[in-house]
């Protein structure tokens, strides 16, 4: 299986089970502290190398699985971030290593803002906004830190009413909706967000990592025919899924970004397999810079 994020067909016409390369990160100050496990593309935690290749469940596109918790505030979040607001289908639930997280629709974050953007007030009524790439009934918000033009309100969901050109749009407050009219430019730096993903969560007491994975670590791999990954102390064991990532070059025959099985399993070393129960594969060549293991964990999505 091949790619960061493989996608399988789940047991329900509504499930995916989702291949996961799990990744880590810790925080602590004052305030709080607590982990997160999972991976993202970068929208909703701080996971390092966490990033994964995006994949769909009923057409819409998933950016994020994380389960994070507050040591301080004693409670868990659970998410999975798709694109789109107020967008259905709308996932119910995520199954990790047979635990339910009944999941509910909460933040919204952006993919995309640009700043630069400008209002041409009443009668045009235009946002300006360079290749915009926007299409009618698509959400935007806007923010400017000197001050909004009135008629339009800082972070309030607003929804393309008619495409000008394809650096100007006009915008309504509600789908199908008339164009607003407003007055005045705006002042100061004036931002534009577009492209958005809604996390659907689920909250409960505090607990730790539901992946049960190892957390990413360090690996050195020798290079032979077959090749072999040492990583002391792993835990890993025949049958599990790993991928890799690099801060330079891997040895040929082996891709960072793609899941492999791992067989031949001690205690600080093993052998890696394209396929459940196939052959190992042999490494050649050079490699540089310091490679990460992640365990690849799955999770359905219903």
């Amino acid at each position: 299986m091949s790619g960061m994020l493989g996608i399988l067909l789940g047991s329900g016409g509504d499930e995916r089970q989702i291949d996961l390369p799990i990744s880590y990160y810790s925080f602590a100050d004052k305030y709080n502290a607590g982990e997160q496990y999972g991976a993202d593309g970068g929208y909703f935690t701080s996971l390092s190398g966490g990033n994964f290749t995006p994949a769909t469940w009923q057409g819409r596109t998933i950016r994020a699985v994380i389960h994070d918790y507050d040591f301080y505030a004693a409670t868990s979040r659970t998410l999975i971030g798709l694109d789109g607001y107020n967008m259905a289908p709308q996932p119910s639930r995520l199954r990790i290593n047979g635990s339910i997280f009944n999941l509910s629709a909460g933040s919204i974050a952006w993919a995309t803002f640009v700043t630069g953007i400008t209002f041409s007030p009443s009668p045009t009524n235009n946002i300006n906004w360079t290749s915009h790439g926007l299409a009618v009934g698509d959400p935007v918000q806007f923010y400017c830190s000197g001050g909004m033009p009135t008629g339009i309100t800082a972070f309030t969901m607003y929804f393309v009413q008619s495409v000008v050109s394809s650096s100007a749009f006009k915008i309504a407050a509600t789908p199908g909706g008339t164009a607003i009219s407003f007055t005045g430019s705006g002042s100061g730096t004036r931002y534009g967000y577009k492209d958005p993903i809604t996390a659907f969560e689920a909250y409960g007491a505090l607990s730790g990592n539901p992946f049960a994975s190892l957390l990413p670590r360090s690996a050195v791999i020798t290079v032979a025919s077959p090749a072999t990954v040492t990583a002391a102390g792993h835990g890993l064991s025949n049958g599990k899924k790993v991928q890799f990532v690099t801060t330079g070059a891997l040895p040929s025959g082996i891709l960072a970004n793609t899941t492999y099985f791992v067989i031949n399993a001690s205690t600080d070393t093993f052998n890696l397999a394209a396929s459940q129960g196939g052959a190992a594969i042999a490494a050649s060549g050079g490699q540089s810079g310091t490679h990460t293991l992640r365990e690849v964990v799955s999770v359905t999505v219903s």
